[in-house]
């Protein structure tokens, strides 16, 4: 693979993603991993509370088959570049999995170039879409919302599936996100005692500091915090209660979630933790970790999960 070439187009991708403050989900699926020719099953299943929500399995596979070149570097695939769709076949051998959640815009097509890091090394990987988000049954979310407490819901459902997949090691499940999904992740990470590793990038302290950096950037909007989002589930006070494996990754010159709000949490673990913080990185966008450190941010991530998952 050309690096610099995926990792420029890449950036426009995560451009549109992360540099938005608040809900921007998006409807229907601009590209599918078939079309880059990587196998994966197309899943649906119910929460708690009725919602239908969409997914992806993707098994480990190797990257024979697949549109290497091409993936990542475009969100829309051309017909002329489609790959004909490959067979699943289900493995007979129960694999570490990891649960990648999306964040608070888009929807999971942007996520299958990190999934593919991933799923080529032995990870299956399994992304999922928020009600509102991409196929998954509407859902009213106000625009200048920062979360909704149901997502809560939502990803408690996507690891209870996840769990029961033939393919699955049940225990051997890690969960990662970034910004939103990172502190929704670590929500996970706290309430359940069947996520055996974590990674976040762009981690908040609490819900209330993150709408005053969010206010000193742009005082035109009113941002709105999640209604009943649990206290005890703000990352800085959850933290106590993760033990597993944590590896916390933040721009160095973010400032919507700061490092320090990183620190703050790191420090407040007991568990195997590691922290970095990325040289001249910044939120998302092309100067996000992934981008300014790439393919670093996944080599590194790479090693945890090696160390703590398989």
């Amino acid at each position: 693979m050309n690096l610099k070439g995926i990792g420029i187009v890449l950036g426009i991708w995560i451009l549109i993603l992360s540099n938005l403050n608040a809900m921007k989900p998006l409807t229907g699926y601009p590209c599918l991993p078939s079309d880059f020719g990587v196998i994966y099953r197309e899943v649906t299943f119910k929460t708690d509370d009725g919602v239908n929500l969409k997914g992806w399995f993707y098994p480990a596979q190797d990257t024979s088959g697949i549109a290497n070149e091409i993936i990542g570097r475009m969100i829309s695939v051309p017909e002329s570049l489609k790959r004909k769709p490959r067979e699943y076949v289900c493995s007979k051998e129960k694999k570490p999995t990891i649960i990648i959640s999306g964040g608070d815009a888009g929807n999971m097509a942007f996520s299958i170039f990190y999934a593919y890091h991933y799923f080529t090394r032995g990870y299956n990987v399994f992304t999922f879409d928020w009600r509102g988000f991409g196929e998954s049954d509407p859902w009213n979310i106000p625009e200048d919302q920062l979360c909704c407490t149901e997502f809560l819901t939502d990803y408690q459902a996507a690891i209870d599936f996840v769990k029961i997949q033939p393919e699955v090691h049940p225990q051997k499940i890690g969960v990662m996100g970034f910004s939103t999904g990172a502190y929704l992740s670590f929500a996970m990470a706290a309430m359940r005692d069947d996520v055996s590793a974590y990674i976040g990038r762009a981690l908040i302290t609490t819900i209330e500091d993150l709408i005053d950096n969010l206010d000193a950037i742009d005082s035109e909007r009113n941002f709105v915090a999640p209604r009943d989002y649990p206290q005890d589930l703000m990352p800085l006070m959850a933290a106590q209660n993760v033990t597993i494996p944590v590896f916390l990754v933040v721009g160095e010159n973010d400032a919507r979630t700061p490092p320090w709000m990183t620190k703050a949490v790191f420090h407040g673990l007991s568990g195997p933790r590691w922290i970095w913080i990325v040289p001249e990185a910044e939120h998302g966008g092309p100067k996000g970790p992934e981008m300014v450190s790439y393919p670093s941010f996944f080599e590194n991530t790479l090693s945890f999960l090696d160390q703590y998952l398989k």
